[in-house]
């Protein structure tokens, strides 16, 4: 996910998809898949229904987005990590690399628990 169409908090999940499915001129049934319906897409949109962490890992990559972008509306720490680490090369990491490290680190032992 890159670019600025993607900074800050917005809305809902379902707001999100839609808003990101509409950027790309997709239809429901372009990003539908199994465990995905166009139906059920709808419903999200429409915040009848809150998605399954199944259903986001279907539709980020059709989306060109992660699934932290759609759960939250904020850039997936691991991305920013990995921006700063690349813009970087050869020289000092600036601190919020670090901070993200550490806090990526933290979230990741913490989910195999």
């Amino acid at each position: 996910m890159n670019g600025d169409t993607f900074r800050g908090e917005m809305g809902t999940v379902g707001e999100r998809i839609r808003r990101r499915r509409l950027e790309l001129g997709l239809s429901q049934r372009e990003i539908a898949s199994k465990g995905a319906s166009y139906a059920y897409i709808s419903r999200i949109e429409a915040n009848e229904r809150e998605p399954s962490i199944k259903a986001l890992r279907k539709l980020a990559p059709k989306l060109g987005v992660s699934v932290h972008w759609l759960e939250t509306g904020k850039p997936s720490p691991a991305e920013e990590l990995a921006q700063l680490v690349l813009e970087h090369q050869g020289r000092s990491l600036p601190r919020r690399a670090i901070t993200l490290a550490r806090a990526t680190l933290r979230d990741a032992l913490a989910e195999r628990d």
